[in-house]
């Protein structure tokens, strides 16, 4: 008798399918090890566990099908034009991000700069779900900056102090990136007169354009859009994290299809400042 099991064997030990298995596996909720890319179940833990269980399985949490993390205006657009049926809530990267940890979600907008590599979204999710049965597909490079009014006489980040500035909430991305490149120029935050909290990019430059601040950090597309000055700071990665099982069921495949359509592609010029060149490719795999 062997001392390991398969994850087949153990699927049909313990009468569920084998994409559960690796799900149990993966949250760390039955014992394993993963030997030359292969998932193997030690018999004598296994038998251990089940009589620690007494033979009941725990529940795994469904995940909703629901889009969480951060606002990406061409994202937006892009779930209410595919006709894919998915319910958004788009309150930050680090928010939506925190949720699809907790299983709120089946996928997550994402773009937090690494901090010890170069790169985006990596290094958090190594840090935190390297396990995890979820991918990481690309959907755009976008030009991120400060967006000002022509009136201002903003050049640069150091200009800020002493002006009207359109803040984000507290979870998204945004802020935490701008905070670094302030302090990384030596401007003092709390010199910065935050005015207000903008929870999309959409909100944040409207703020601008209505003449309620002087600047804020956004997307070159909206300082474009609404004619406002533009001083680029950085090319941001914003991807899109994915349950790896909600990544095959439809919902998610007509979303992604849909952004090799004509129709998608004409709607993409219209955003400057975006480069979708790699839209779909998979950065990670974080599937055990």
């Amino acid at each position: 008798m062997s001392e390991f099991l398969t994850t087949k064997e153990v699927a049909d030990l313990l009468r569920l399918k084998e994409r559960k298995v690796y799900d149990l596996a993966a949250r760390g909720e039955v014992p394993c090890i993963k030997a030359t890319g292969k998932l193997l179940f030690p018999r004598a833990e296994l038998n251990q566990w089940m009589q620690h269980k007494g033979g009941m399985m725990p529940e795994i949490k469904p995940r909703p099908p629901v889009i969480l993390g951060s606002h990406d205006p061409l994202f937006e657009w892009a779930i209410s034009a595919s006709g894919c049926a998915l319910p958004a809530f788009l309150n930050g990267s680090i928010d939506g991000f925190e949720r699809f940890k907790n299983r709120e979600g089946i996928a997550t907008g994402i773009h937090v700069e690494n901090t010890e590599s170069s790169g985006w979204n990596t290094e958090l999710i190594r840090q935190y779900l390297d396990q995890s049965p979820s991918v990481l597909v690309h959907w755009a490079k976008r030009d991120r900056g400060l967006i000002v009014c022509p009136e201002s006489n903003i050049q640069r980040i150091e200009d800020l102090s002493g002006k009207r500035f359109v803040s984000r909430q507290d979870g998204a991305a945004a802020q935490l990136l701008f905070e670094r490149h302030a302090l990384g120029a030596g401007v003092q935050l709390d010199a910065i007169k935050s005015v207000r909290v903008a929870r999309s990019e959409t909100e944040a430059a409207l703020s601008v354009v209505e003449g309620d601040a002087d600047a804020t950090f956004g997307l070159r597309t909206f300082a474009d859009r609404y004619r406002l000055g533009f001083i680029p700071v950085c090319v941001e990665h914003f991807d899109l994290l994915i349950d790896r099982f909600a990544y095959f069921e439809p919902e998610i495949q007509t979303l992604l299809q849909f952004t090799k359509s004509e129709t998608f592609r004409s709607e993409v010029k219209r955003y400057r400042g975006y480069d979708v060149t790699g839209l779909g490719q998979i950065r990670m795999n974080g599937c055990l």
